[in-house]
């Protein structure tokens, strides 16, 4: 009887041990995942220069605009009214927006180089002047704050 409950300990610390190693094992090979730096992830440097412009730049908007963007939460950090990009495309909102903020501004951000944006659309129906841009060269995309100075006619 002894000599069962022996077997089965034994059993027991095998199992475990191999579980183990296969964790052991697994974790292993997603170590040298853990080792790239977040600048060469391949999303990665786009969106940080985009977040580094818009940390550096968006004092050139005046605190009295409201900026137009897929990342509001981004310009309400630096302290600037924004709201979501679709925003731009209600008239009604449009009309409220006009009224209420003294400029409006398209943030021509990092999800506007991302495939079926809606930020090109906001040109063909808006008048702008740029405010700040810059170009992420490994791209070559250029980011920018646009203001709004009026409708183009249809």
């Amino acid at each position: 009887m002894k000599d069962k409950i022996t077997a089965r300990k034994a059993a027991y610390a095998v199992v475990i041990i191999a579980m183990l190693a296969v964790l052991f094992y697994s974790f292993l090979l997603q170590v040298h995942e853990l080792a790239i730096k977040p600048s060469k992830i391949a999303q990665a440097g786009g969106a940080r220069f985009y977040e580094n412009f818009v940390y550096n730049s968006s004092s050139k908007i005046p605190n009295s605009c409201l900026v137009f963007s897929y990342d509001p939460t981004l310009f309400n950090i630096v302290g600037k009214n924004s709201v979501q990009y679709y925003y731009i495309y209600n008239q009604s909102f449009m009309g409220r927006a006009s009224a209420e903020y003294k400029c409006l501004v398209i943030d021509y951000g990092y999800w506007c180089g991302t495939p079926d944006n809606i930020c090109q659309q906001a040109f063909s129906e808006y008048k702008t002047s740029p405010i700040a841009t810059a170009t992420y060269l490994p791209d070559n995309f250029e980011y920018g704050f646009y203001r709004i100075t009026g409708y183009n006619s249809s």
